[in-house]
């Protein structure tokens, strides 16, 4: 299994030559970079959850050296050296290998428009360790105020595709709110995708002028919720949703009364119309209470406004776009907190953090692509990506093999 992951990664992404773009500030260092950067990547792929656990792998003899060569890294030099890592290198392969697999027709939507979600996520917290990038909480507990460390990022996420697509995150800084980081991270993910979604989706925390309008300058559509019916957008468009009769229709099982009207320009400092798509979901459900089955009528109502016409995305369309922005919750934090180790903290400075998540993304895109890609319906109905990664983990002690990467002279 490992020789086949290895020759794929290479053969599709050219593996190997991405390598030579990593680059940090040490001077005559003992142990390359590539060494120290597939260290880590083949940490995420086997699910090892630390770096002193691939420390313990690379220290058996004749095993990791057929893929990170000769010379094997300890722990504390792969954090000290990923504190130093260029960011932007790591970008750079994250893009290329999102644009290889666009370019190889991976990514396939009959969607008129595609969409990147945007959201915050908590990594992880600490009552001792702390560093100059940290936010910092109060916590009442049994009678004191105890302080906190935490860190929190915000991630730019491709949603609407069997793939799961990280685009890219940014740590928000001690002092400032989620939306500025946002702004910081799409100005960049932007120019590293300028053509590779139309609009952003988000919460409603990103329901405000400043944002709508930078992501309209900057050549983007916006889908957002609506939380409050204080907002006088809301109030406005709850007065023409009682004089009016919905549109009903019924999508896979659920039932939709749909309120979509266009024109609002009630939303003070943004220029442009908006449209306001509301909707009541009636779903019938089956759960057990007791010793018995019986069904129940689940209802939700959802709201959400946005500045692109029907004539562009059409009622259903603009719905399933607004419940896309679940596939970053799903697809990435849940997904990538609970089984490939996300929250933890592999080494507590700022530029290793971003630097760690950004090879936990790659190599994630990297499982998933030859999960989905290269392995037969067979393969696939016999294992999970999980248990892919573990018989990776496995296959390097079985398997004679040399990644094609490593130099054996």
């Amino acid at each position: 299994m490992i020789s086949r992951f290895c020759k794929y990664i290479e053969k599709v992404f050219d593996f190997g030559k991405n390598l030579r773009l990593f680059r940090d500030s040490r001077q005559k260092p003992q142990i390359s970079i590539g060494a120290i950067r597939l260290s880590a990547f083949f940490m995420f792929a086997m699910r090892k959850g630390s770096i002193n656990a691939i420390e313990s792998e690379l220290q058996i003899p004749k095993r990791m050296e057929k893929i990170v060569g000769k010379r094997k890294p300890k722990a504390d030099i792969i954090g000290n050296v990923f504190a130093i890592i260029e960011t932007d290198s790591l970008r750079q392969i994250l893009s290329m290998i999102n644009h290889r697999l666009k370019r190889n027709k991976a990514l396939k939507t009959k969607s008129p428009l595609i969409f990147a979600a945007i959201d915050g996520h908590e990594l992880f917290s600490s009552r001792s360790r702390c560093c100059d990038k940290c936010q910092i909480r109060n916590i009442e507990e049994k009678n004191r105020t105890v302080i906190e460390y935490y860190h929190r990022a915000v991630v730019c996420h491709l949603v609407g595709f069997d793939l799961a697509l990280p685009l890219d995150a940014e740590l928000i800084l001690p002092g400032e709110g989620e939306v500025i980081a946002a702004k910081r991270l799409l100005e960049r993910v932007i120019k590293l995708y300028p053509r590779f979604f139309d609009a952003i989706v988000g919460d409603g925390l990103y329901f405000e002028a400043p944002f709508i309008n930078y992501c309209i300058e900057h050549g983007k559509d916006v889908m957002t919720v609506v939380k409050s019916d204080t907002r006088v957008i809301m109030q406005d468009a709850l007065g023409i949703i009682r004089t009016q009769e919905p549109e009903q229709m019924e999508i896979n099982g659920i039932h939709l009364k749909t309120w979509d009207i266009e024109g609002f320009n009630s939303c003070e400092g943004i220029e442009v119309p908006l449209r306001i798509l509301y909707v009541e979901e009636l779903k019938q459900i089956r759960k057990r209470k007791g010793k018995k089955w019986v069904n129940e009528t689940e209802q939700h109502k959802w709201c959400w406004v946005t500045n692109i016409p029907k004539s562009r995305l059409p009622t259903i369309q603009a719905w399933k776009a607004g419940h896309s922005r679940w596939d970053i919750e799903n697809d990435n934090f849940n997904d990538l907190a609970n089984n490939w180790e996300l929250d933890h903290c592999y080494k507590h400075e700022p530029q290793a953090i971003i630097n760690f998540i950004l090879t936990l993304f790659i190599t994630f895109i990297l499982i998933q692509s030859f999960y989905h890609r290269d392995l037969k319906p067979p393969i696939r109905k016999l294992f999970t990506r999980i248990a892919i990664a573990l018989q990776l983990g496995i296959s390097i002690a079985c398997e004679n093999f040399i990644a094609p990467w490593v130099n054996t002279s």
